[in-house]
């Protein structure tokens, strides 16, 4: 996968906003580089984002998108509820993380870039499937919710029959192994395959059908 300057530039604008702001990108906004690049590949279409905390993802993805001129929104889900975020996203006991957040926090965040045009908050779980979206194609989608349990392949069974290009992840790493063992059987599945990985990040694409099998983004929902 290309590492695209407008990513990086976007992704540095974003990370000091959110900490200017009182929040923060997680881990310093180390894997919003690789999600940018990973959006501007699938191009035009609608993004998801699944965890979206402060908003850095997100703002991430919108942000390129109206960079390179790219059509479609950003559906950010994610249940506000600190009690929940708390005992699903940390990692391997002992080890503790600033994840606390609020609704105002991220449309403070989103105001500030001037693109509450193109996202929209669906504040429930991704699991199961909220119903606001659940006709809902996606181009490119990120999972950095519940790291916990069957939580990360909750989100990717939920995403792969939405989403026509690239699927992402962050935390795939050692201290996250229910997120690296979903990432890694979706890799091994028919209609997905590992595109990028590094430390963190792993980004999946549609196994793309054959140049003879009729395809239009409509199949998808029905698998």
């Amino acid at each position: 996968m290309r590492i695209l300057p407008e990513a990086i530039d976007v992704s540095n604008q974003v990370a000091k906003k959110l900490v200017d702001n009182g929040g923060r990108a997680a881990d310093g906004g180390i894997s919003l580089p690789f999600l940018g690049s990973m959006v501007a590949a699938a191009g035009d279409g609608h993004h998801c984002d699944i965890g979206t905390l402060y908003g850095a993802s997100a703002l991430t993805a919108a942000l390129v998108k109206q960079k390179m001129k790219f059509d479609g929104l950003v559906y950010c889900i994610d249940p506000y509820d600190k009690e929940t975020r708390d005992a699903k996203i940390q990692p391997q006991a002992g080890i503790q993380g600033n994840v606390s957040a609020t609704p105002e926090e991220f449309w403070k965040n989103v105001d500030d870039f001037g693109v509450r045009d193109r996202i929209r908050l669906v504040q429930k779980p991704s699991h199961p499937w909220p119903d606001e979206l659940k006709d809902v194609v996606f181009a490119s989608a990120y999972i950095d919710g519940d790291h916990i349990g069957r939580g990360p392949w909750n989100d990717f069974e939920n995403l792969r029959g939405r989403t026509t290009g690239y699927i992402g992840a962050d935390n795939v790493e050692e201290e996250y192994p229910d997120v690296v063992d979903a990432m890694l059987r979706a890799a091994d599945t028919d209609d997905w395959f590992c595109y990028y990985k590094n430390i963190t990040f792993m980004a999946l694409r549609r196994v793309h059908p054959s140049r003879t099998t009729p395809w239009h983004p409509g199949f998808l929902l029905t698998l």
